[in-house]
C-alpha cells in the first residue's frame, strides 16, 4: 500500500445537550455563540490536524490546505471559537503533539461540550494486529511504534473520563475505517419533527466516526487544491442552509454519493465501538447562515421602512400640491373677480365718458351754430372779397410752408436714433423720475445738435417719451417711436459683457442689424447706474454707433445723481461733436 494516499477524515461526533442539562459547570473556555443557540447546544472544540510534508515518508498535496480551510469554515460559519481550536501543520503534527493535544481537549471540555478531531494525512494498516494509524510528521516508514495507533485515539475518546457530551472524529487517510462499528438509524430532513428529534439526540452521548474511505487507499488529488474526500465535505459545510443540522445527515445528503462515485472509495459513518455511545448526534449550530437571515431580514425590514416613509412623504407631498391646486383656483378665482369688478367699472367709465363727449358735442354744435348764424350775418362783407385773390393768397402760402418743410427734409442725410438704456444691468424701458431725467438729457442734447446741423435729424425713439412728452407730442416734433421693432430676444442681446467683470455695453453687430430695420445713420445709448452719492461714485456712460462704419463713440463722467441730467447733456453733446468732427474730417 502507497503511503502518498491522501488521509482519510476521522470525525467524532459531539454530543448535543439538552436544555435541561444546561445549569451545570463547563470547563475551559466558551465559544462565542448566539446566546440561544450556545445554551441549546453547548460549547465546541477542535483538535485539526494536516500533514504535507514528512521526513521518511512521500509528500502529499493538499493535506495542510484541508485542515486549514475546515478549521476557518468551523471558526467563521459554525461558532468555534478560534481560541478553543488547535490547528497543527506538517512539523508541528508530531506523534508526541498529536497525543498531547489529544489528551488536553479530552480533559478540557466539560459535560454539556462538544468535541471534533479532524485529521488529513498519512494513514498505514499493520497486516500484524490489524490495527489502523496516523502517520506523524517525523514517523519512520516501516516503525508502527513511531505512528499514533487508532486504538489509542479510540481508548481515549472512549474514557469514562471523557465529559465531553458529543465527540467527532474526521479521518481523511488511508486504512480510516478501522475504527468503526455501526450506527443508529438515519433521520430524514424532511421529517417536520426533525429539529425535535435532533435535540432528543442531542440529550444522548455520542461518540462517531466519519471516514474518507473504509480499509482501502484513498486519493490525495481532488479540486480546487483538496482531497476529493475534503472538497466534497467543505462544500457541504459552506452550502448548508439549515440553522441546525446533524454531521451525519451531512454526510449521506452531501458527501457520500459524489465521493463513492468518482473517487472509487467508499466513505462512511459510525460509531466508535465504546459503551460511551449511547446513539446521540453531533450537531452543527450554522451561526454564520442565521446571522445572515437576521440581517436579510434587517435589511427587508429597513427597505419596507423606507417603502413605507417614501410613500408617507409621496402622499404628504401630494396633498401638499393638492392644496396648493386647491389655492391656485381660489386665487385665480379671486382674480377672476377683481377683473370682473375692473372691467364693470372700466365699462361705467367708458358710458359717462360717452355721456361726457355726447354733452360736450351737444356744446359744440350750439357754438358751431351760434358762429354759423354770426357768418351768416357777415355774409355780405366777406363776399366783397375777390375770391381768386384770396384762394391765391392761401394756395400761395400753403406752398410756400411745404416747400420748406420739403427743403428741410430733404437737407436731412444723416438720421439719428434713441435705442434702450441699461439700468444697473436691465434692458431699463421705465425707470421713473431717474430714467426721465436721463432720458430728457439726452432727448434735449440731440435736438440743440440738430438745430444747429440741418442734415442731422432724430427720426426714432424707442421711448414715448417721459411726463412732459408722451408719443403723440413726440410725433408732432417729427420722431416716430420704434419700441415695437424690439423683441424680448434682442432686448436680451442689446447690451453684453466681454468678460465677466466688464461692464456692460452696446453690442454693435445687434445694434447695427436692428438700425437698417429703419435706415438709421445714428444711434444713441446710454447706460447709467444709480448709488447714494454720500456712499459711491460711479460714471454715467453715453454711446453713439455710426452704423455706416460699424463704429463706437463713447463718452461718460464720473458724477453723483445731483447734476445727472447737465452731466448726460453735456457728454452726450460732447460725443455728438466728437462724431461729427471725425466725420467731416473724413
Amino acid at each position: 500500500m502507497k503511503s502518498f494516499i491522501i488521509p482519510f477524515l476521522l470525525t467524532v461526533s459531539i454530543v448535543i445537550i439538552p436544555v435541561s442539562d444546561l445549569r451545570a459547570d463547563q470547563r475551559g473556555v466558551s465559544i462565542s455563540l448566539n446566546p440561544a443557540a450556545a445554551k441549546t447546544w453547548g460549547a465546541y472544540y477542535a483538535l485539526i490536524i494536516g500533514i504535507n510534508n514528512y521526513a521518511e515518508w512521500p509528500a502529499l498535496k493538499t493535506a495542510v490546505k484541508d485542515a486549514t480551510v475546515v478549521r476557518d469554515t468551523l471558526v467563521s460559519r459554525y461558532g468555534f471559537d478560534k481560541k478553543n481550536v488547535i490547528l497543527r501543520v506538517d512539523a508541528e503534527a508530531s506523534r508526541l503533539q498529536i497525543i498531547e493535544d489529544l489528551r488536553y481537549l479530552a480533559l478540557s471540555v466539560g459535560e454539556h461540550d462538544n468535541l471534533l478531531v479532524y485529521y488529513a494525512g498519512h494513514g498505514q494498516l499493520d497486516d500484524l494486529t490489524g490495527d489502523g494509524y496516523w502517520v506523524p510528521a517525523e514517523g519512520k516508514l516501516k516503525q508502527s511504534g513511531t505512528w499514533v495507533a487508532n486504538s489509542y485515539i479510540k481508548a481515549v475518546l472512549s474514557s469514562e473520563k471523557v465529559k465531553a457530551k458529543n465527540v467527532v472524529v474526521i479521518a481523511d487517510s488511508c486504512y480510516s475505517g478501522t475504527m468503526l462499528r455501526g450506527g443508529p438509524s438515519l433521520m430524514s430532513l424532511k421529517d417536520q419533527r426533525y429539529r425535535e428529534k435532533l435535540a432528543e439526540k442531542a440529550a444522548l452521548r455520542s461518540r462517531q466516526v466519519i471516514s474518507s474511505g473504509g480499509v482501502e487507499p484513498v486519493a490525495d488529488g481532488g479540486a480546487e487544491g483538496h482531497s476529493l474526500f475534503a472538497y466534497y465535505l467543505i462544500n457541504a459545510l459552506r452550502k448548508n442552509d439549515r440553522e441546525v443540522i446533524d454531521l451525519e445527515n451531512l454526510f449521506h445528503t452531501q458527501v457520500w454519493k459524489p465521493v463513492t462515485e468518482i473517487g472509487n472509495q467508499r466513505p462512511n459513518v459510525g460509531r466508535l465501538k465504546t459503551p460511551m455511545d449511547q446513539d446521540g448526534q453531533f450537531v452543527l449550530y450554522n451561526a454564520a447562515w442565521v446571522e445572515e437571515q437576521a440581517q436579510k431580514q434587517a435589511a427587508l425590514k429597513t427597505q419596507k421602512q423606507k417603502k413605507a416613509q417614501m410613500a408617507a412623504v409621496a402622499k404628504a407631498e401630494l396633498e401638499l400640491q393638492q392644496q396648493r391646486i386647491a389655492m391656485e383656483k381660489e386665487k385665480l378665482a379671486y382674480e377672476r373677480k377683481q377683473l370682473d369688478e375692473i372691467k364693470a367699472l372700466e365699462m361705467e367709465k367708458l358710458k359717462i365718458e360717452k355721456q361726457k363727449q355726447a354733452i360736450e358735442y351737444a356744446k359744440l354744435q350750439k357754438q358751431l351754430e351760434k358762429m354759423q348764424a354770426k357768418q351768416s350775418n357777415t355774409l355780405p362783407l366777406t363776399a366783397s372779397l375777390a375770391p381768386a385773390d384770396s384762394g391765391q393768397r392761401a394756395t400761395g402760402s400753403r406752398n410756400s410752408d411745404e416747400g420748406n418743410h420739403s427743403k428741410i427734409e430733404t437737407n436731412v442725410r444723416h438720421a439719428i436714433a434713441i435705442f434702450p438704456a441699461n439700468s444697473n444691468g436691465n434692458n431699463d424701458i421705465y425707470a421713473g423720475k431717474a430714467h426721465e431725467l436721463v432720458y430728457r438729457s439726452v432727448f434735449e442734447a440731440i435736438r440743440g445738435f440738430t438745430s444747429q446741423k440741418p442734415e442731422y435729424a432724430l427720426k426714432y425713439s424707442y421711448y414715448p417719451g417721459y411726463t412732459s412728452m408722451d408719443r403723440e407730442n413726440i410725433s408732432r416734433l417729427g420722431v416716430e417711436v420704434i419700441d415695437t421693432i424690439f423683441t424680448d430676444e434682442s432686448l436680451k442681446n442689446l447690451w453684453t459683457k466681454k468678460t465677466l467683470f466688464a461692464p456692460f455695453e452696446p453690442d454693435v453687430s445687434t445694434v447695427t442689424q436692428l438700425a437698417k430695420t429703419i435706415k438709421a445713420d445714428i444711434i444713441l445709448m446710454y447706460r447709467y447706474k444709480w448709488f447714494d452719492p454720500q456712499v459711491d461714485r460711479k460714471p454715467f456712460h453715453v454711446y453713439l454707433i455710426d452704423t455706416r462704419k460699424n463704429k463706437m463713440y463713447v463718452a461718460s463722467e464720473i458724477d453723483s445723481m445731483i447734476a445727472a441730467d447737465s452731466k448726460f447733456n453735456d457728454i452726450t453733446n460732447s460725443l455728438l461733436e466728437d462724431y461729427f468732427k471725425a466725420y467731416s474730417e473724413n
